[in-house]
């Protein structure tokens, strides 16, 4: 079986929402998985005995510092190491748990994983969070979706050697189209950064079709787009503010394209993001994370586990690099 830890004081709804999601995927694990919920034992419980959960499918284990969401990283890990957010990926280390799992300060979570857990690969510079968004023509990776600033080009390169190897392992797509996100198609335009990533992209081991602009995003022209941590986190979060209008606008709509929109649209769906080029399974989920957002980064964190996808990433980027 496959177990998950939890940072059950991570987010901005922590720990009742966090404990709630938790305890919605639970009682659809079907023995398929075990969540480890790490955070302080008495106020965990408690909110365990207000859900009414009594099942052996969560077990608790006492992490009482709590992480601010402003707190800087490496301050995290080096004076809070019995947080629910350290715990969780020192348990993965220690082999009692297969993935982690934080809503909580993604800065703190991206250092853990990368402290803790390690580099697949000692010539891949940084881990990058590949989110999978929607797009007219189906799902594609957006990589880095905020675990980085102030990238140099060739960590761009690597965002998409990364990228295009998750894209394949874990949405099927044979030879992935890479598109650098930028201001203009022309290999000349934007910063001084994007055009010498340009420059490298084109004899990197990609299939690399140049500058993308944003709404050949959303129009799905490449199979995975590359860009800052920055800007990766502003295009995400627009896509959420615009999902979010939708439904200020026009409510759910019963038709079976509304139900469809949802489906696809709903950033609560997508759970979390996998953080890659990491020797386990490090999942990111939104800070506003609710109940079913929770829930669902649960079940992506197990789905991601079940299939290897950390170690086939890591297995083909070893080879690349």
């Amino acid at each position: 079986m496959i177990s998950i830890a939890l940072d059950a004081m991570g987010g901005d709804f922590a720990p009742g929402l966090v404990v709630d999601g938790a305890v919605k995927a639970a009682r659809e694990s079907n023995g398929q998985y075990h969540i480890v919920l790490c955070g302080p034992k008495g106020q965990v419980e408690d909110e365990l005995k207000r859900l009414g959960y009594e099942g052996d499918a969560i077990s608790v284990v006492d992490a009482p510092e709590i992480v601010a969401m402003d707190e800087h990283p490496t301050e995290v890990l080096r004076k809070k190491q019995n947080s629910g957010l350290v715990t969780c990926v020192a348990l993965q280390k220690k082999g009692l748990v297969q993935a982690s799992v934080s809503a909580g300060n993604s800065g703190a979570m991206m250092a853990s994983c990368l402290m803790i857990l390690g580099r697949t690969t000692e010539n891949f510079a940084r881990p990058p969070i590949a989110c999978a968004i929607p797009t007219r023509k189906g799902r594609i990776v957006l990589v880095d979706a905020g675990a980085n600033v102030d990238e140099k080009a060739p960590v761009l390169v690597d965002f998409a050697l990364a990228g295009s190897v998750f894209a394949e392992c874990y949405l099927g797509i044979q030879n992935p189209k890479v598109g650098l996100l930028n201001m203009g198609e022309e290999e000349k335009k934007g910063p001084t950064v994007i055009q010498e990533a340009y420059q490298l992209l084109k004899t990197a081991p990609v299939n690399f079709i140049g500058n993308i602009e944003g709404r050949d995003l959303l129009a799905g022209v490449a199979d995975v787009v590359v860009c800052s941590g920055y800007t990766g986190n502003v295009v995400l979060k627009m896509i959420e503010g615009f999902y979010e209008l939708h439904h200020d606008l026009f409510g759910s709509i019963d038709t079976p394209a509304g139900r469809q929109f949802d489906e696809m649209w709903d950033y609560r769906a997508t759970g979390g993001a996998l953080l890659i080029g990491l020797k386990g399974t490090g999942i990111i989920a939104h800070g506003r994370s609710d109940a079913k957002a929770v829930e669902q980064a649960i079940k992506v964190a197990y789905q991601f586990a079940l299939n290897k996808i950390p170690e086939k990433v890591g297995e083909k980027l070893t080879g690349i690099k």
